[in-house]
């Protein structure tokens, strides 16, 4: 009977042991099984929804974990448009603090674009129950809540230098006695639409004396899209003229090339004739002249102070040769 009892035991306890060496041995799977694998999410904000931009997950340590699908260079993956991504971290099986450094891939930039170049540390904190702690850090440090990158898209603004910019020309036909103020305007069809120096409102206007040239200047455009405006001439009403009526437009398609935003500009008259310039004539009938105040340079004035500049002169003289006179009659007596 204790023999029979003997061997009994001493099967429960081989059969105990190969349990024992069993558990063991399983032991690190079951307590991964119980922390399961780590998910890091990734946030993109992006202002273009048809975009995919590239980010990198690396180990700061050679054989850390990684995610399916790591090379040496690390883990790569893409985000189309405003969306995320999520990272997913497993086999950690041993204490320790593992780092991560997580990017944007940013090969040759593209125009217009501005990428988000920020620098995420993650940080896994592995305790001795294999349980696992997620800290996320900025560049500088800081703690962050998520992961977050923002990439944008905007057309480098138009150049106004490269704007053509026709003048703007007065002719006055007849034969005025003064040079009369003129006043021209460009008029944006949206006030809220670019403008030159000097605009105010969605106006802006600019003054010729007489025949003359002048311009309106040029502005940048950061939007594209269609612009109009109109330029005239400013009837202010001068006696002795006929003012040109012409209403010229200003059509400027605003197209994006490369990046750039380029103007396309077409100018026609009130023909819907294509024009290089905005000319004006005003017309000067004699019969019709008249002085008016403040609306042309009167050179009555002047005339006046000629007049009487000459009259001095002359009585100057006149007492000169009188003197002259005077003296020589006293030398004969």
């Amino acid at each position: 009977m204790d023999k029979i009892l003997s061997k009994k035991g001493k099967k429960i306890l081989g059969a105990a042991a190969m349990l024992v060496i069993i558990l063991i041995a399983l032991a690190p799977l079951s307590v991964y099984a119980k922390a399961g694998p780590l998910r890091i999410t990734v946030n993109q904000v992006s202002t273009t929804s048809g975009d995919a931009f590239t980010y990198r997950l690396k180990p700061l340590e050679t054989g850390d974990p990684m995610p399916l699908g790591s090379t040496v260079e690390g883990y790569t993956f893409t985000i189309t448009g405003t969306g995320s991504a999520q990272i997913e971290l497993s086999g950690y099986s041993r204490q320790g603090l593992y780092l991560y450094e997580l990017f944007q891939v940013i090969g040759e930039e593209k125009p217009g674009y501005i990428y988000d170049k920020r620098v995420y540390v993650i940080e896994v904190h592995v305790d001795m129950e294999l349980d696992v702690e997620v800290i996320l850090r900025n560049e500088k440090g800081e703690k962050e809540e998520k992961i977050e990158f923002i990439n944008s898209y905007k057309a480098t603004a138009s150049n106004p230098n490269f704007m053509p910019d026709p003048p703007v020309k007065k002719t006055v036909s007849g034969n005025p006695h003064y040079n009369t103020i003129f006043e021209f305007r460009l008029v944006a069809q949206d006030v809220s639409s670019p403008m030159p120096k000097g605009s105010n409102n969605g106006t802006k206007t600019i003054k010729i004396v007489g025949s003359g040239e002048s311009g309106f200047g040029t502005w940048s455009y950061d939007k594209a899209g269609k612009y109009y405006y109109k330029v005239l001439e400013v009837d202010t009403g001068v006696n002795g003229y006929t003012y040109d009526k012409t209403v010229y437009t200003i059509v400027d398609s605003v197209t994006e090339e490369g990046g750039k935003l380029v103007v396309s500009r077409v100018v026609t008259n009130n023909l819907n004739k294509p024009v290089s310039a905005f000319d004006f004539i005003n017309k000067f009938s004699e019969g019709k002249d008249g002085p008016k105040t403040g609306d042309y340079i009167d050179l009555t004035l002047n005339r006046i102070l000629f007049a009487a500049g000459s009259v001095s002169a002359i009585s100057a003289t006149t007492y000169l040769i009188a003197g002259k006179k005077r003296e020589g009659r006293k030398k004969h007596e």
